[in-house]
This record gives C-alpha cells, sequence and structure tokens, in this order.
C-alpha cells in the first residue's frame, strides 16, 4: 500500500535551469561591456560550467574581466537576485496540499544547508512535508541509498510503500532504486534517459498531470 511520497527539490518543485539562466542573464548583464563576447554565450557558457554564486568573480577573470568594480558588482547582483527571484513551480503546492490529504510527505535534497534551506524556508515547504532531508545535514547525499532510508525512517514506512518523484536520471532514479522505492521522473528539458538507469514508472514534464499519474499508479 503507498502511504508516502518523497520528492526532490531542484528542477522538480521548481525550474532550477529556468531560474539559473535568468539570474546569470541579470547579474552578467554588463559583462559584454569588458568582455568580447556577447551576453547569450556568456550566460550559456557559465550555465553550462555549473556557475554557482561564489564562483563567479573567477570566471569573470578567466573570461577576461579586469575590472574589479564591475566584478563585485556582477557578484553581488547574482547573490541577491538568486532567492529573490526563486518561484516555485505553480502547480506545487496545490499538489502538496491534495497528496498531503492522503500520503505522508518527505523531500529529499542534495545540497549544502546555505543553499537548500532559504529555498524550503522561502517555499514554506515545512508546512507540507512530513521530513525534510538536507545531504549536509545527514553527512551522505543521493544516489547513494542511505538518504533514501533515513527519510523513510523518519517517515516511518518501508521502500515498498513509498514513491519518489524526482528530475536527476543518477541521483534520484537511480538513487530510489537502489533503496528499493519506485519512482516517478520529472523530466523537465526533455533529456535522454541514461540506458544503465532503472526506468521509472511514469514520466512527466512538469507537475501538472502528477496527481492523476500517483492516483492511478496507487490504484494498482
Amino acid at each position: 500500500m503507498l502511504r508516502a511520497i518523497l520528492f526532490d527539490l531542484d528542477d522538480t518543485l521548481y525550474d532550477l535551469k529556468a531560474h539559473w539562466l535568468a539570474c546569470l542573464r541579470i547579474a552578467l548583464a554588463d559583462a559584454p561591456c569588458t568582455i568580447s563576447c556577447d551576453l547569450e554565450t556568456l550566460v550559456q557558457h557559465a550555465f553550462t560550467m555549473k556557475i554557482w554564486i561564489n564562483q563567479l568573480p573567477d570566471f569573470l577573470r578567466d573570461q577576461g574581466m579586469t575590472d574589479q568594480r564591475m566584478i563585485d558588482r556582477a557578484f553581488a547582483r547574482y547573490r541577491d537576485i538568486w532567492f529573490e527571484t526563486l518561484t516555485l513551480d505553480p502547480e506545487a503546492l496545490p499538489l502538496l496540499t491534495a497528496l498531503g490529504a492522503r500520503y505522508r510527505l518527505g523531500l529529499i535534497t542534495n545540497g549544502p544547508s546555505w543553499s537548500q534551506r532559504p529555498k524550503i524556508e522561502r517555499f514554506d515547504l515545512a508546512s507540507y512535508m512530513h521530513a525534510i532531508i538536507v545531504s549536509e545535514e545527514v553527512g551522505v547525499a543521493k544516489p547513494d541509498p542511505q538518504i533514501f532510508h533515513i527519510a523513510l525512517h523518519a517517515l516511518g514506512i518501508t521502500p515498498d510503500e513509498a514513491l519518489f518523484v524526482g528530475d536527476s536520471p543518477e541521483n534520484d532514479l537511480r538513487g530510489a532504486a537502489q533503496a528499493g522505492m519506485p519512482a516517478i521522473w520529472v523530466n523537465r528539458h526533455g533529456v535522454t534517459l541514461p540506458p544503465d538507469v532503472p526506468p521509472p514508472v511514469a514520466v512527466v514534464d512538469g507537475l501538472r498531470d502528477l496527481l492523476a499519474i500517483i492516483a492511478a499508479y496507487d490504484s494498482h
């Protein structure tokens, strides 16, 4: 019997890629003035390299920017807008409300507390989740099955009573499978599933159809 639904956070309950690109476009808006590169090329390069907030100054220096005031301005802008402009998928809270009426809910997210906890607080996810597990706080990260078992223990359930929802084939699908949990894949950006990753029970391109899919899965 299905008793709990566990979620990933980044690129599952909100579109991390779209948010990251938008923040980079704002932070780097003035950079092409001093770097012989157009803005979109610079943004895509930074995104491909997964340039995080504290990495931006070195990234800009590597691209040839020498004006420290401009570097500082870009860094401050990136830092400030990252959390200020962060928004949940509009389907997320209605989904969590509906699921929470029937199942226990949990969240498992990789990353340091300083980056993940502000998102959790901004989205008020503690009001919906019965367990929230941040990898840095438990000393283990997805896809290690141990972090899934930590969450399951906190919820008081077994793997066969849970369903995991996440976007990463490696961290979420493989990790859940290794922990003995079925998973639904949130594939927002149309990536191809690696052949060695255990297949999910369903694939969605957002949260819109998730409630019906979970209901159908639970009825079988």
